[in-house]
């Protein structure tokens, strides 16, 4: 019997000057993460971005990682996060020592809620002379990371002025939306409502990427002094350019010359990539909306402007089974994320509230094909 043809979930679109870019890279001998293609992919990443400083990394989860550090976050501090998210930003939380405490995203647009994080700052803590400590813990609660899912983004406005006002730093984890714009902007262009040295935003260049170098990730801000520090780090934390001093618990985290070649032809064609995308998606709304069974299609937040990374519908019925029979048909789809409360090595985070827009959510959620 003959195998049903394989629709795939998400897969590279490798349509530029890939090929010349890392023959280039290949021809004159830089591979590893100093070279020419590391810079003009850390110039491309501001020109999009918005954010006049990148520094570019193997892995998003690295960024997130050397953003935390940056952000002052250590041994047994907190950082409120959403509890809908990839593992990775959960991951970088545990790295350094700290632990999240999980918040609801808003059951309209499946984005971090902001209500709900004041809610917890303002009553599920308490000001204390060594910072705001969560009541139920005792931990200091060091930052506020805003998790832009899946294409879309969340309220950066909100999320600064909350910062700024409980003392916090701003992590975003743009994993998911590079291409994307809040109110007009890139999606880490500048925000007035907290001083630049306060935010940090990261993204990813993983496979199923909307832009990919293969693995790889960047750090983008505000403030030069956070972008170097944040090179440094990602270096060893050498201190001299002959001597090996090291001045600092440093990481191996640079992406190489070879990977940014890739990461540069990707980078010209971000913006086709974004309008097929966008396509993509009016095509799956049009062709879902009123179906039985679909209660709610991809949604677009408010002031944004979305990637649609990966294309989401929220069914009325559990995800798997779906999955399930839809591979029996030779169609990739995959369910959306566990709730991240659910994974072993996070059931000792704090919760804040019930989360009942989350428990729906990764329930009765899939992700569909959209290449």
């Amino acid at each position: 019997m003959a195998m049903k043809p394989e629709i795939p979930l998400c897969v590279p679109c490798l349509s530029g000057n890939e090929w010349p870019h890392v023959k280039d890279a290949l021809d004159t001998n830089w591979v590893s993460y100093v070279g020419p293609h590391v810079r003009r992919f850390e110039e491309l990443l501001s020109e999009a971005s918005g954010a006049p400083f990148a520094v570019a990394m193997n892995s998003g989860t690295s960024a997130l990682h050397i953003a935390l550090i940056e952000a002052g976050v250590g041994l047994d501090d907190e950082v409120v996060m959403p509890a809908v998210t990839f593992v990775a930003p959960a991951n970088a939380v545990r790295y350094c020592g700290a632990w999240p405490v999980f918040v609801d995203v808003r059951p309209d647009d499946w984005q971090m809620c902001a209500r709900q994080t004041r809610e917890f700052l303002t009553l599920g803590c308490e000001r204390t002379p060594r910072g705001l400590v969560n009541r139920q813990t005792g931990r200091t609660v060091k930052a506020a990371m805003l998790v832009h899912l899946l294409g879309g983004m969340g309220d950066v406005d909100a999320f600064a002025a909350l910062a700024a006002e409980f003392g916090l730093c701003l992590v975003e984890d743009g994993a998911e939306c590079l291409g994307a714009s809040y109110k007009n902007l890139g999606m880490a262009g500048p925000n007035d409502h907290i001083d630049p040295t306060r935010r940090i935003v990261a993204t990813s260049f993983n496979g199923n990427k909307i832009v990919t170098t293969g693995g790889g990730g960047a750090l983008l801000c505000h403030d030069e002094g956070v972008a170097r520090r944040a090179k440094h780090l990602s270096t060893t934390a050498k201190a001299d350019p002959i001597e090996f001093y090291h001045d600092a618990i440093g990481f191996n985290y640079r992406l190489t010359n070879v990977s940014a070649a890739l990461g540069v032809g990707q980078m010209e064609c971000l913006p086709e990539y974004v309008t097929r995308k966008r396509a993509i998606a009016e095509r799956y709304a049009s062709a879902l909306g009123g179906i039985p069974g679909i209660v709610q299609t991809h949604p677009e937040p408010p002031q944004c402007r979305s990637t649609f990374w990966m294309y989401t519908v929220r069914l009325d019925r559990p995800a798997r089974p779906v999955v399930d029979a839809l591979a029996a048909e030779g169609i990739v789809s995959r369910p959306l994320w566990r709730p991240m409360f659910e994974l072993p090595h996070l059931r000792a985070a704090a919760l804040w509230g019930e989360l009942p827009a989350t428990r729906a959510l990764c329930a009765n959620s899939i992700s569909l094909p959209c290449s």
